[in-house]
């Protein structure tokens, strides 16, 4: 907390800290507090964004657009020559321009600032609990796998309390329990919380030191990543837009250091941590031995399993809930991972850099993969064709 409050933030500690509406059995007393906060909602954020940009005269947006390739052509040195950089997209066109911005959960590139990266799947829940009988405050705790309460509006009787958390890699654990475990750690601590209305999980990006990549990527000057948000997008959306347009008009940012995706000593410091996770993570190529099932008629309906043989590829396989059967690769397209089936969210997880697809086509949902599973039957081929078309 000294610290904190040395950088200028409102920042103290109260040993007698007691949170308004926490009266379960586990005791709550002390705690850090960080005052001048403010939550907002991001997609109200985010529409507001796009309808002042729609007014600007020189924005187009081009939505359904997968781009697979951007990349930094041409020679500059000395202050002679110049460069300029190529947008690909997935169906043969491409945009041309002096700069680039990938403003994405993770940039298009094989390794790079990747492998400076974990990739955790995280989960969260809604619980409605009674207007007045809790304290509006943002509430984080310091457990591994740490857990965190937002509080937002429901309706005329109740509030809702978000609780997200047990995190762990992508692909790498089972999924099963984990909305459970955060309703019954709230109902612990929360004793007039009634309903679970809504369960969701998604994906953080955690870069090596939990400071977020800002500025060009590395190796180029034209090319500009915003990656490596560990839970704080939100914030690093808003800092990104700054930075990075400082950076591209050539002005002064104090916090370009800070947050330059080339950045060394930071991240040198944490140099055992990352080369451990980067063992950790080539280790899940021992897939390539291990098999989910022995038969595709182990399948239920829903359900799917990569069905490994030995002497071929390995195949991810799902059957509908119609009963067909829907044959794909189960390597990855980005570094031929062997992914895994998550039956929480019926998609396909890669446990070495948290690609993602779509159960039934295979269709790539998260990167850093570029393109989707490949079809291996007609019915995989079909739902594949109408996903992309839909």
């Amino acid at each position: 907390m000294e610290k904190s409050s040395k950088l200028g933030l409102d920042a103290s500690f109260n040993s007698e800290l007691a949170i308004g509406g926490w009266d379960g059995k586990v005791d709550q007393r002390g705690g850090g507090i960080f005052g001048k906060q403010a939550t907002f909602h991001p997609t109200k954020y985010l529409n507001g964004i796009l309808n002042w940009l729609k007014k600007q005269s020189n924005f187009d947006c081009y939505t359904n657009t997968r781009v697979i390739s951007v990349e930094e052509k041409g020679i500059e040195l000395l202050g002679l020559g110049s460069k300029e950089v190529t947008v690909s997209t997935e169906n043969g066109h491409s945009v041309t321009c002096k700069n680039a911005v990938e403003a994405t959960c993770v940039p298009l590139q094989k390794l790079s600032v990747i492998v400076e990266m974990k990739f955790m799947r995280t989960y969260a829940i809604a619980m409605r609990i009674p207007k007045g009988s809790y304290e509006d405050c943002l509430i984080y705790d310091s457990e591994e796998p740490y857990r965190y309460i937002r509080f937002t509006a429901c309706d005329e009787k109740d509030d809702y309390l978000v609780i997200g958390g047990c995190d762990h890699k992508v692909g790498q654990e089972d999924p099963s329990g984990r909305f459970e475990e955060l309703e019954q750690w709230t109902r612990e601590r929360f004793t007039k919380v009634t309903s679970v209305d809504y369960a969701w999980s998604g994906q953080v990006f955690e870069s090596d030191d939990n400071v977020a990549f800002i500025g060009p990527n590395q190796g180029q000057k034209h090319v500009f990543i915003a990656t490596g948000d560990t839970g704080n997008g939100l914030t690093h959306g808003t800092i990104a837009g700054k930075l990075i347009a400082d950076e591209i008009l050539g002005r002064e940012n104090a916090w370009a250091n800070l947050y330059n995706p080339s950045r060394m000593l930071s991240i040198l410091k944490n140099l055992p941590g990352m080369v451990a996770n980067d063992v950790q993570v080539n280790l899940q190529y021992k897939r390539f031995l291990q098999s989910d099932i022995t038969d595709i008629e182990d399948l239920v309906p829903g359900s799917g399993g990569v069905l490994n043989k030995g002497l071929s590829k390995p195949l991810a396989v799902y059957k509908d809930y119609d009963g067909k059967v829907h044959t794909f690769s189960a390597l990855c397209p980005h570094m031929k991972g062997v992914v895994c089936w998550n039956h929480l969210e019926k998609s396909w997880d890669c446990p070495v850099h948290a690609s993602r697809f779509s159960g039934k086509g295979g269709l790539c949902v998260m990167g850093p993969a570029k393109g989707n599973l490949n079809p291996e039957d007609e019915n995989a081929k079909t739902a594949q064709s109408i996903a992309v078309e839909g």
